[in-house]
């Protein structure tokens, strides 16, 4: 029965103690709630997703309950006694023959652990008289990593809506913080219309449904737009450039080649703030805002530019932006490859900036409200010096991974033993095949170092897919089905290392 229980559950709580017997409920269940922050968006997602796990053959009556303590769920029972929080506890979870108790820390602490209660669910019987038993239970929790959870997830031309939404209602199910959006060339402004391809970008009122989900799963959207390389907003590698390919006229906002902004033009400035406020007003309320910052190959080669001191330049840009986002009540987030010195950064697998653009020279002249976003691949051993490095600096440092097994079991083991502010994972490309990876990234960062071989080996391929199924609205469509739209791929590089 313990090893029935821990099958069905992503990631694997702390702790799980099975109990004798069950309790059984048919096609309407009650759940009654005491916390005045669960939105009503939230739950209504609940109900659904309740729906969801019991194959559409039932449904979930939510009542508010102002008897019951703040923060606590009861389900199907009389009883008010919901368990005791533990010492660290995000939430508390007891099933008896009775029913169904929830305890949270907070109201997301408690939507937790509905979210645990739910992959409890077993379907006895799915005919005319549904039958459904949760097993007698115990269960404590809280994160390894108890700052940020948080996925980045680009847009790019090829991203569909539906794809989104899967990472999405994936990332709330394994009780992630914060989701990372980042448009390539794929969101239509006002400030910058050519920031968009005219018939690959989405609009404003398509994005918007999935802010609010993102926030309905009890998660922050974290607005993103490069403010230094990675100004084309598309991938190097073929040679797009999202501006310039539909207005040569706009050439002085970008240096020479156009790979990095021009940060010494003050017109640049003036478009980034009003695209960063486009994005702010599109995301909601939250407390960072994401500039990127990385793989500025071109950095101050422009004529305005390469007379200046460049650590210098740099430095003021990112400490101006810093005071522009406090006064909104945001913190910027970059990457960190720009504030590590290659000649002292000698490992073939850590990402560092050039020698000649003195870069990592501003790191000491930076304001410390800057999140740094130490992005690193390759590293498969439990130990990150360059987080550590930016943490010593004083920078409160987030972790960020790519789609490795190794890797991310890795940083989440180094993020938990090193206190890291957080963990952010990183899709990129491979958004598609990364979902498969999920349970791996969810254990990382939610068990940390407590990672065991049993916590790693729960979640097989098939089992996600059931688990995507369930979280997803029904897509009986061939290519909305899965994580990929095909059958048969061309087995290139990005694909077949899956396999």
């Amino acid at each position: 029965k313990q090893n029935m229980i821990l099958r069905n559950l992503m990631p694997v709580p702390v702790s799980v103690a099975a109990k004798a017997g069950e309790f059984h409920f048919g096609a309407e269940a009650t759940l009654r709630v005491n916390a005045p922050l669960l939105t009503e968006g939230m739950i209504e997602e609940y109900k659904g997703l309740w729906n969801r796990y019991g194959m559409r053959k039932n449904a979930l009556r939510v009542v508010r309950d102002e008897r019951l303590q703040e923060n606590c769920a009861v389900l199907c029972a009389a009883e008010n006694d919901c368990p005791a929080l533990g010492a660290g506890d995000e939430y508390a979870l007891t099933v008896t023959e009775k029913g169904a108790f929830v305890r949270g820390e907070s109201a997301v602490g408690l939507l937790h652990g509905l979210f645990t209660l739910v992959q409890l669910v077993v379907p006895v019987a799915l005919d005319d008289r549904p039958d459904y038993a949760l097993p007698a239970v115990e269960i404590h929790d809280h994160p390894a990593i108890a700052g940020m959870r948080a996925i980045h997830l680009c847009v790019f031309p090829e991203t569909t809506l539906i794809l989104l939404e899967k990472a999405i209602r994936l990332a709330g199910m394994m009780k992630f913080t914060h989701v990372v959006l980042e448009f390539w060339g794929t969101m239509r402004y006002d400030a910058l219309p050519e920031l968009a391809w005219p018939k690959h970008a989405y609009s404003k009122e398509q994005i918007r449904p999935l802010v609010r989900l993102i926030q309905d799963l009890g998660m922050e959207v974290i607005p993103m737009l490069n403010h230094l390389g990675h100004a084309a907003q598309c991938r190097s590698c073929y040679g797009k450039h999202v501006v310039l390919d539909q207005n040569p006229g706009r050439a002085l906002l970008f240096e020479p080649d156009g790979w990095t902004w021009c940060i010494s033009n003050p017109e640049t400035r003036r478009v980034l703030r009003a695209l960063r406020q486009e994005l702010i007003e599109l995301c909601g309320s939250g407390k960072y805002f994401h500039l990127g910052c990385d793989e500025s190959y071109s950095y101050a080669t422009c004529p305005l530019c390469s007379g200046k001191d460049t650590r210098k330049l740099l430095a003021d840009y990112l400490n101006e932006l810093t005071g522009e986002l406090a006064a909104q009540g945001r913190r910027p987030i970059i990457w960190g490859d720009q504030l590590l010195d290659t000649t002292v950064w000698k490992h073939p697998n850590i990402a560092t900036s050039r020698p000649d653009q003195r870069t990592h020279e501003a790191l000491p002249l930076l304001d410390r409200r800057i999140v740094i976003a130490d992005w690193q691949y390759s590293l498969t051993e439990p130990k990150a010096p360059t987080m550590e490095h930016f943490m010593q600096h004083g920078f409160d440092t987030v972790i960020c991974p790519w789609d490795g097994h190794g890797n991310n079991e890795a940083m989440g083991e180094a993020a938990d033993r090193a206190h890291a502010f957080g963990f952010m994972a990183t899709t990129w490309d491979h958004l598609p095949e990364y979902l498969r990876l999920m349970p791996t990234v969810a254990g990382s960062c939610w068990n940390g170092a407590d990672f065991s071989a049993e916590k790693r080996g729960q979640c097989s391929w098939t089992e996600l897919a059931t688990m995507l199924r369930k979280v997803m609205p029904q897509l009986p469509e061939y290519h909305n089905a899965g994580w990929i739209g095909r059958e048969v791929l061309e087995f290139d590089d990005s694909v077949r290392r899956h396999f």
